[in-house]
């Protein structure tokens, strides 16, 4: 008879970068056979508040849960992780808790208030039972790794499944022309991709900049361009779907990923995933952001374009332009380094995980 797996994870719209994560666990966890049931916690309006404040499983969730052999989650939001615990061991069953960002870390600047008062607090203590108790915790690179095993104080409980992309599903045609400079992919539902400073980077250089994405910042970002009159050479895209990035990705030269100059362990720590579909569109990578991150260790090791850690959007122009003006020597080079980093192949190391746990 096969296993069960529960995974819960949170009700939303589109497909972000998590979501896409997570359909690929589950498309290999399937052609294993494995029977797949899946609940979404809904955070929309005043939800959000009311899950975060009484941290308690749905009813409908409780009665899933008793056909399940283990439960599988991903976080943030770190609430995922809180309610699975309480399943888990309510009934007794496994947990693997599966990290993609240092959530409490990006809390304590960005719910100052809220941090300070306790609340937070409150909710991560929480959430580090649900890793003490988890099976197994996986997260998306080195530094995390070390991290939670310093903070937990646990050995042989974490592994790193990095972040990927889908080498088939993206990649350069020579059907498709490049003649956009550079491109970012955003949630603009989040507030720290920093896109400001590339905007003041491009005003005085004669680059084109495609923005992939929508959110609740997308009309202050168009106001900004407006102000710095550089609106002609940014195009702000909206949403697309995952299937259908390649035709974007591989029209432009350059692949842009930034985050503010904090020396925030969530900012240092952690790959942002559009990082590998980048590379997996033949772009090289101009990143910037605080100095001694993890993602600048990655481009200069692997010697795929260039980082900037200092607040000075000349440098990052001057940067910009012999990067675009280079770009061509870079694509088969990144290429092969995208394959590393395929999904397909990473999600094999969730199987192997879960047949370690469920025989």
């Amino acid at each position: 008879m096969s296993k069960t797996i529960l995974f819960i994870s949170t009700k939303g719209t589109g497909i972000p970068a998590y979501r896409i994560r997570i359909n690929y666990f589950k498309r290999a966890l399937e052609a294993e056979g494995y029977n797949l049931i899946e609940f979404e916690i809904d955070l929309s309006g005043i939800k959000k508040y009311l899950s975060y404040l009484f941290r308690s499983p749905a009813k409908s969730l409780i009665d899933m849960s008793k056909s399940a052999d283990i439960i599988i989650t991903s976080v943030p939001p770190i609430l995922n992780a809180i309610t699975s615990y309480k399943i888990a061991r309510e009934h007794n069953l496994p947990l693997i808790v599966d990290i993609r960002d240092i959530w409490e870390e990006y809390a304590k600047t960005e719910h100052s208030l809220m941090y300070s008062v306790g609340i937070i607090q409150a909710i991560i203590r929480e959430y580090y039972e649900a890793l003490k108790y988890s099976s197994k915790i996986t997260v998306v690179t080195e530094p995390m790794k070390r991290y939670y095993e310093e903070r937990l104080n646990i050995v042989d409980k974490i592994a790193v499944i990095s972040n990927g992309t889908d080498t088939n599903l993206i990649k350069p045609s020579g059907e498709i022309k490049r003649d956009v400079d550079l491109i970012y992919l955003a949630d603009l539902n989040q507030p720290y991709h920093n896109l400001e400073f590339l905007f003041e980077a491009i005003k005085e250089e004669n680059l084109t900049l495609t923005i992939v994405g929508g959110g609740k910042y997308l009309h202050s970002l168009k106001d900004a361009t407006n102000n710095l009159r550089i609106s002609d050479r940014v195009l702000f895209a909206g949403w697309v779907p995952y299937e259908n990035l390649s035709q974007y990705l591989c029209r432009a030269k350059v692949g842009v990923v930034g985050r503010p100059f904090i020396k925030n362990i969530e900012y240092l720590y952690t790959i942002p995933v559009k990082v590998y579909d980048y590379l997996a569109a033949g772009l090289p990578i101009a990143g910037y952001g605080p100095a001694g991150s993890f993602l600048e260790e990655f481009i200069k090791r692997n010697n795929i374009g260039i980082y900037v850690d200092q607040q000075n959007p000349k440098i990052l122009s001057s940067s910009l332009v012999t990067l675009v003006r280079e770009y061509g020597k870079y694509i088969d080079k990144v290429r092969k380094l995208a394959e590393c980093f395929d999904r397909k192949r990473i999600s094999q190391e969730m199987v192997a995980i879960i047949k370690n746990i469920i025989h």
